[in-house]
């Protein structure tokens, strides 16, 4: 039987519902606002429309400009403000400031480029075929005829926003990894990063506790475009399917990596890794942890966001229940979870079993 509303609480719920169904036009306004570079242009000063279309490359619509920099004041991008003469001008919010490229701080621009660039917007159009069982593959494999990773090695423009935006994200998950993995306690063990991009995280585990050899393995056209390793860092090409080419260690470090596949491909990648370690050799995973059912809260939102988002590519974000079995399923045994406050990021612990 259908839910009937009365007045009052059909008005009550309108605005949330018309949110939920406009929430793409924000994203895309932001997109073009970043293909302008307007938060590098505005920085920290006040600016007019006028002021920022001098500033911009290229000849910008400065009404279409105008419009979509409201819209994002209403998003707490910009703040906005009034001259005496009437004319409008437009500041950064933190938020915006977040915004920014090439600064000395992290930069989400690179994650909004990732979720909204052309390649990924098809993805998200397949999405319904998909859960209605029009597809079987992933949709981004089904919009661009490749899986997403074969896509980011053939294609540069995709592939260097989405590492930049690890590397950041990584930036904000840093405390949960360095602060609850234990590292002190390894003394001159070995770690490898598997499918650890530029290195940026085991720099900073190098940086923090010099008595591990710290390296990080990805794939060529990744390890490459990463350019110098951070200091106290080796750099290995190899594939984390394939065992041979995983480097011998007594930890295999993983952050981001196994939500990016479906459960038997993670099972392929633990089974290659174990192959890396000794008997008594750990697999240290810093992923999300979803909640038990009937326990979701607005504490998840954003490992609920990754899920949907990894649904593209063919991946997944996980309970705890399913961490467990996929950790069984590749001769494992998850011995512990150590929770932080980074939803994005809680430290799981495998042993063999």
């Amino acid at each position: 039987n259908p839910l009937i509303l009365s007045p009052e609480e059909m008005m009550d719920a309108l605005p949330a519902a018309l949110e939920l169904a406009q929430a793409h036009f924000t994203s895309q306004c932001l997109e073009a606002i970043l293909k302008l570079g307007v938060p590098n242009i505005v920085g920290d000063a006040s600016l007019s429309v006028a002021e920022i279309v001098e500033a911009a490359p290229g000849t910008a619509n400065a009404d279409a400009l105008q419009r979509c920099l409201r819209v994002l004041v209403n998003s707490g991008v910009f703040a906005e403000s009034c001259r005496a003469d009437g004319v409008l001008e437009f500041s950064l919010t933190r938020t915006g400031a977040l915004l920014q490229m090439g600064v000395p701080q992290p930069s989400m621009a690179c994650g909004a480029h990732h979720f909204v660039e052309k390649p990924m917007w098809a993805a998200w159009s397949r999405l319904p075929d998909y859960v209605l069982g029009k597809i079987d593959t992933p949709p981004f494999q089904a919009a661009n005829s490749l899986g997403m990773f074969d896509f980011h090695a053939k294609v540069p423009q995709s592939s260097v926003p989405f590492q930049e935006f690890m590397d950041s994200l990584s930036s904000s998950e840093l405390p949960a990894v360095v602060e609850k993995v234990g590292w002190e306690s390894m003394g001159g063990q070995t770690v490898v990063d598997v499918g650890g991009g530029s290195g940026f995280v085991m720099g900073v585990v190098a940086d923090q506790f010099p008595q591990l050899q710290c390296i990080c393995m990805d794939l060529p056209h990744v390890a490459t475009a990463a350019g110098a390793p951070p200091e106290g860092v080796s750099i290995v090409h190899g594939d984390m399917f394939d065992a041979a080419t995983i480097p011998k260690a007594d930890a295999v470090f993983m952050k981001h990596v196994l939500h990016n596949w479906n459960d038997e491909a993670a099972v392929r990648i633990l089974s290659a890794c174990s192959a890396a370690l000794p008997a008594d050799g750990k697999v240290i995973i810093a992923e999300a942890v979803l909640p038990d059912p009937g326990q979701a809260s607005g504490a998840s939102r954003t490992p609920f966001l990754f899920d949907a988002l990894k649904m593209l590519s063919g991946g997944r974000e996980r309970t705890l229940r399913e961490w467990e079995a996929l950790a069984v399923a590749a001769g494992f045994k998850l011995e512990r979870v150590e929770r932080t406050d980074c939803p994005t990021s809680q430290i799981l612990f495998m042993a063999r079993g």
